[in-house]
């Protein structure tokens, strides 16, 4: 046979015909091997149903109906066909549309298969719909998962349905359990019901455990470190557990293991808690390390509920002041109006300026830097009011260009209000801008006005009286690493009643019960200016007051004069 030539040789081209009847014998071919299936027959008239169940547009009567069918169709078969991907989203569906009862007959027949199902590539998401619309189950869902929590956290598929489970359904007592059984084979077999619920508890009472829970607790979290999977909440309370226990020696190599990792535990309150250690206990090369891994996500982190509490703590126990402005200063100061207008993102320039502020800064995160304060002590070798005065100059210009910009709004806006009040008080430099813009609107009608003056509102009455009490004394603060106000700050109370006096607004705010004209009145440097001003006009004072509704406040006006 002669050998033919591979240059010249041509296939004959297809036609639509042969393709076609091709591609209906392939057809063919499938359906006939999944009817010789077991359950084939089934699965092929539970997909046909399931095309009409899931179409959203569905009327709710035909629905009951569809999935009564569906639900007679399937019942004593759920169990066989579930963990394949077709039939997964019919139980998906079926879970998502039927009522209680049908859910809950899915959830029972599934029963004894959960944990198999939450390593399945496609069960997984079956158990995560059982979790969400069966709530009578899930007690049974958590418990299944008892005596697997270390195998199930390294697996693909079931650490999702485990962080599901832990981080929105599970209760205090069934958290513990689940996490417990990090700490040895005794908390996973061995499940108590009044028992302890943290490991403090279990260390206070029984401290000859605490070498065990160690040991185990590095066996299971040192390979999730190796393999980077920390982004589940279950593995951030045992990262919190084992940095806080452990020995020096063991917590600096986790430290070190996990520096370029931390930014991928900050979004729950227990991994911002272990970040706020690690830079606490971190060398200077593992605190560099992890600031430089934040500043890609620096306005993410800044605007997270816990994230924030982890650069608060970088500004509160870092040194080297120069580093903190470069690593994350410079881009605060480049994205402030942003960060001032968000309920998060404000806390870090306000932490800056008004320390550690309860308006300001969270009870979790207070609480945390308290307890940290025996261990900076210890690392840190500047004095705290010399660390936040020079933080402060590092921020003030850039407040400062917002104040000017912003205060004629944000000063009747109860958050950005927090931030003209600490700019006006704290921030270095020329604040002139600012305060002129304050000047301004004290000068504006107050008869015209009424409650939206900036002496009359509730919200911006409080930053000029703050001004005010500030030019004779120190404001109250919680904080005592708080530098003395700047020198060459504005001289807030006289500038407010020359300001009243030049616009003739000084009687009517009296009459219109302004906070503002009380704290004049008590200054000793504008006292008895205004008394002799006021006194006067004491009877219309008196008149507005028998019409006033709230009377405290002229009483105490009244009082004065």
């Amino acid at each position: 046979m002669a050998a033919v030539d591979k240059k010249t040789f041509k296939r004959e081209p297809q036609t639509t015909e042969d393709a076609g009847s091709r591609g209906q014998q392939q057809k063919r071919q499938r359906v006939e091997r999944q009817k010789a299936q077991p359950t084939g027959e089934l699965k092929i008239d539970a997909r046909k149903l399931w095309e009409v169940l899931r179409r959203g547009d569905l009327d709710a009567e035909v629905r009951k109906v569809k999935m009564k069918e569906m639900m007679d169709m399937l019942r004593g078969h759920i169990k066989e066909v579930t963990f394949k991907h077709d039939m997964s989203r019919v139980v998906q569906t079926c879970l998502k549309y039927g009522n209680d009862e049908q859910r809950s007959e899915i959830a029972a027949e599934l029963n004894g298969s959960y944990v198999d199902l939450s390593r399945s590539q496609y069960g997984r998401y079956i158990l995560m719909r059982i979790l969400k619309y069966c709530p009578k189950f899930r007690d049974e869902v958590i418990k299944s998962f008892y005596g697997h929590v270390r195998k199930l956290v390294r697996h693909k598929e079931a650490a999702h349905v485990l962080e599901e489970c832990f981080a929105v359904y599970a209760n205090s007592k069934q958290k513990w359990n689940l996490v417990a059984e990090f700490y040895g084979r005794e908390f996973a077999v061995f499940k108590s019901i009044d028992g302890p619920k943290s490991l403090d508890a279990v260390l206070a009472t029984t401290p000859q455990k605490r070498e065990t829970a160690m040991d185990s607790l590095k066996s299971t979290v040192t390979p999730l470190l190796e393999k980077g999977t920390v982004q589940y909440s279950i593995v951030h309370r045992a990262l919190l557990d084992y940095i806080r226990f452990a020995d020096p020696s063991e917590r600096q190599q986790v430290i070190e293991t996990m520096r370029e990792l931390v930014v991928e535990i900050l979004h729950t309150r227990d991994g911002a808690h272990a970040a706020m250690l690690c830079l606490l206990y971190g060398s200077v090369k593992d605190r560099k390390a992890m600031l430089k891994a934040f500043k890609p996500y620096l306005q993410r982190i800044c605007c997270e509920e816990y994230g924030y509490a982890v650069l608060v703590e970088a500004l509160d126990c870092i040194d080297d002041t120069v580093f903190v402005n470069k690593a994350v200063l410079q881009d605060v100061c480049g994205m402030m109006s942003e960060l001032l207008a968000d309920q998060y993102g404000r806390r870090i320039p306000l932490f800056v300026l008004g320390g550690r502020n309860p308006h300001y800064v969270g009870s979790d995160a207070l609480q945390v830097l308290a307890d940290n304060d025996k261990v900076k002590a210890l690392t840190s070798k500047k004095d705290a009011s010399v660390r936040r005065k020079e933080l402060t100059a590092f921020v003030s210009d850039s407040m400062t260009e917002w104040a000017a910009a912003n205060t004629t709004k944000a000063i009747f806006d109860p958050l950005p209000s927090q931030a003209v009040n600490e700019i006006l008080l704290r921030a270095h430099g020329d604040k002139s801008a600012a305060w002129q813009r304050v000047l301004d609107l004290v000068r504006m009608d107050v008869a015209q006005l009424g409650a939206d003056h900036v002496l009359i509102s509730p919200i911006a009455n409080r930053v000029v009286t703050n001004c005010i009490l500030a030019e004779h004394s120190v404001p109250k603060s919680a904080d005592s690493t708080l530098p003395a106000l700047p020198e060459s700050n504005p001289k807030f109370g006289s500038e407010v009643l020359d300001a009243l006096v030049d616009s003739e607004q000084l009687v009517p705010a009296a009459c219109a019960g302004a906070f503002p004209v009380r704290a004049l009145l008590e200054s000793p440097v504008t006292g008895e200016r205004a008394k002799q001003l006021l006194r006067p006009h004491k009877s219309s004072i008196e008149a507005a007051m028998k019409e006033a509704s709230k009377k405290r406040i002229f009483e105490a006006i009244l009082n004065i004069l």
